[in-house]
């Protein structure tokens, strides 16, 4: 998959921290009312949620436009119970799936929205999960790499509120974590990725294979500007942030405004 265009929006900003001390990966979304841009962006959302072929099949067997059948049976609307909420929640797994594929070299399975028992209705389990292996020819190594993510999404807001939570409900026992990966391997294979899903398989097999997990915690507002040092209202001991952890906190100007404003473009 090529880099998405909106990915030059995300402007890495340095030198940020907990008052722990803890780095925080922070990125300011510096969207603008480019057409192109945010037309390539909803197109990129929408494939998350339903692939090309299955979408003209889909259509096709209902007797529906495109752009009718998205609106009705696979995009969140402005207008649903809870659909603002989804959005919200989507987009914000979508673009720490980006981060991670586009920036950080993680293969990350895009499978949690597709086929959902109802087009608001969220998935359980780990929020974002990455992986790279170590050996091109994906033998296995023990300097593969998991990546587990909690993502907190509230575009609403402007404060720290969704770090502050992606941070507390980050902890993950390694048995939940695995119970999530063999959904991920699961779902994979429903949805036609085989390969995909054997590559995940290999990351249930830690006791005979050891590689190296991280977890990590994101928080997503509409927060205008970050301190260099954020401070989270509760104590360091509160948080459990582990050691190696990865933390982001990715902001900008009235980010529902664009979520809204992207997912109506989601129509083909």
């Amino acid at each position: 998959m090529s880099t998405p265009s909106h990915i030059k929006w995300f402007a890495v900003e340095t030198e940020i921290r907990l008052k722990d001390k803890t780095p925080v990966n922070c990125y300011q979304i510096q969207y603008q009312d480019d057409e192109a841009v945010l037309d390539e962006w909803a197109l990129h959302i929408r494939r998350n949620y339903i692939d090309d072929e299955q979408l003209i099949e889909d259509s096709t067997m209902n007797e529906m436009p495109i752009e009718e059948y998205l609106t009705q049976y696979v995009i969140p609307q402005k207008t649903d119970t809870l659909g603002p909420i989804a959005r919200s929640a989507d987009i914000g797994e979508i673009i720490v799936s980006d981060l991670l594929e586009f920036v950080y070299g993680f293969s990350v399975p895009r499978y949690k929205m597709k086929n959902r028992s109802g087009k608001c209705n969220s998935q359980q389990g780990t929020d974002v999960i990455g992986y790279k292996y170590y050996n091109y020819d994906h033998t296995f190594s023990i300097k593969d790499e998991l990546i587990a993510t909690e993502v907190k999404a509230a575009l609403t807001k402007e404060d720290y509120s969704p770090l502050l939570n992606a941070i507390k409900d980050s902890a993950k026992d390694e048995h939940r974590l695995a119970r999530s990966i063999d959904y991920c391997r699961k779902r994979l294979r429903e949805l036609g990725k085989v390969q995909e899903s054997e590559d995940v398989k290999r990351f249930l097999f830690k006791p005979d294979m050891n590689y190296k997990i991280i977890y990590a915690a994101a928080g997503i507002s509409s927060k205008a500007d970050v301190d260099s040092e954020i401070v989270l209202g509760v104590k360091d001991d509160d948080l459990e942030i582990q050691n190696g952890q990865m933390v982001f906190f990715i902001h900008g100007k009235n980010l529902m405004e664009l979520t809204h404003k992207i997912y109506e473009r989601c129509k083909k």
